[in-house]
């Protein structure tokens, strides 16, 4: 059966979020053409989005666009993968914690891009040290997030199930599974971000494609429209990426608030 209200209630939010773009470029439009905005920074909106919609038909911007979205996915997967495994491993036994603790809390306060020169002393200059880099930012918003969803959980829930019987995987299923699902899907959505982030920063670093090439060379030529309709494309990306995971938590645990830790 249709839940009218709560139709009614997404419609308006995505009434309010579309009407707040089309009156940010609308304004923009307006303040270029009376000169407030000077021209070299700010292009017309109307000129940028011809440019978007020819570099989507007859240039290169689908090819790099694939490119990013690849290099991504594969970080997104290794590293938030990786935070996950972790995340549950140290919920689950204080040992783990205690051991690895220290460590994370060492390296998490270091801004990514600092290691970026030992990865390539590493690995070289090449695409196995672009997915590592992206990998090590999409690692600890999952990890972090996972371990303070197993840690919130209520001791209370393992000993009820341990003592009518419960094996260790029933109590995986059963508590430490469901009970922390909000925070690991939290913890993708930031992780999905950081991703991103860090993909488009090293291709633009060091890279001869990507979305983060094509806008490191848009600025060198100080070419703003096209610079402007590689950004509208990265913010299409971000924003929908977000919705799908903020989607998927409120079909998934409905009942909970947003939460992270990061």
């Amino acid at each position: 059966m249709i839940n009218f209200q709560k139709t009614k209630t997404f419609m308006r939010e995505r009434f309010g979020a579309a009407a707040a773009i089309i009156l940010f470029f609308l304004l923009w439009e307006l303040f270029t053409r009376t000169n407030i905005l000077k021209g070299l920074l700010f292009p017309y909106p109307s000129v940028v989005f011809e440019e978007l919609a020819k570099g989507l038909t007859e240039g290169d911007y689908l090819e790099n666009l694939f490119i990013t979205s690849t290099r991504v996915v594969s970080g997104f997967t290794i590293g938030g993968g990786l935070g996950l495994l972790l995340g549950m491993l140290m919920g689950w036994s204080k040992k783990i914690r205690d051991f690895v603790d220290p460590l994370i809390s060492a390296i998490h306060p270091i801004p990514k891009f600092a290691l970026l020169p030992i990865i390539i002393i590493a690995f070289g200059i090449g695409e196995s040290s672009r997915i590592i880099m992206i990998s090590i930012g999409a690692f600890f918003p999952m990890l972090i997030n996972t371990l303070g969803g197993v840690l919130q959980i209520n001791p209370t829930y393992y000993q009820v199930l341990e003592n009518y019987g419960g094996s260790t995987l029933d109590v995986f299923k059963k508590v430490v599974l469901p009970g922390s699902l909000p925070y690991v899907l939290t913890g993708a959505r930031l992780s999905l971000k950081s991703s991103l982030t860090l993909s488009i920063g090293i291709e633009m670093v060091f890279g001869n494609s990507g979305l983060g090439t094509m806008l490191y060379r848009g600025w060198t030529a100080l070419d703003m429209t096209y610079v402007y309709s590689i950004l509208i494309i990265v913010s299409i990306i971000g924003i929908g990426s977000n919705a799908l995971l903020a989607r998927a938590k409120k079909k998934l645990v409905p009942w909970h608030e947003d939460a992270s830790t990061n």
